[in-house]
């Protein structure tokens, strides 16, 4: 049986606490790939080095069932200015693919013009969202995550929130992983 495939956006400064519960959970179902803006190592906010699978441009949409795409430090991203990674963004929409985003990585979506009327959050404050100038602010909405349709936005202190929500978009989650990504409880330690 062949598995379905996740796609991973990576730049610079990428935040990878805000994408460990989702990618964690992804494990079982799916076969992870991650992708740059070019093909080179990437640092993350904590210092971890990762070399991108794929560039954005090496990316065929109809091989992936999901895109995610953390948040971190944006200005790489924001001076990159990368049409392809909006595009690409924009097809897996389009293609009612499931689409995530946590934090600042919110803006992706934005700026590929998927926000135009639909319901987000983000983890960037009003003058940064006016500032950014890519976000409707009539459909922004402060909670922990928003899903609307095939779109997942979070706010990046929901992380476990978001990972849980993600997975569920994609198939059953049993309520033993919710507890144990929640951190209510180890079924498995209690059963032993």
């Amino acid at each position: 049986m062949t598995r379905r495939k996740a796609l991973l956006f990576i730049f610079e400064g990428y935040c990878e606490f805000e994408i460990a519960v989702a990618i964690s959970m992804l494990r079982s179902t799916h076969d992870l790939y991650t992708f740059g803006l070019e093909k080179k190592a990437i640092k993350s906010e904590a210092g971890l080095t990762t070399l991108p699978d794929l560039t954005v441009n090496e990316i065929v949409i109809n091989e992936y069932d999901v895109l995610i795409i953390p948040g971190g430090d944006l200005r790489p991203v924001v001076e990159f200015e990368s049409n392809a990674l909006y595009e690409v963004t924009k097809q897996f929409v389009e293609a009612r693919k499931i689409t995530a985003a946590i934090c600042s990585g919110v803006y992706v979506l934005a700026k590929a013009g998927v926000l135009s009327d639909a319901p987000y959050t983000v983890t960037l404050a009003k003058p940064q969202r006016e500032f950014l100038g890519c976000f409707q602010e009539d459909y922004y909405c402060y909670q922990p995550t928003l899903k609307h349709k095939n779109i997942l936005t979070a706010q990046g202190h929901a992380f476990v929130s978001f990972g849980i929500e993600l997975n569920k978009m994609m198939s059953d989650v049993s309520e033993g992983l919710i507890d144990f990504y929640s951190g209510r409880r180890n079924r498995m330690m209690e059963e032993g």
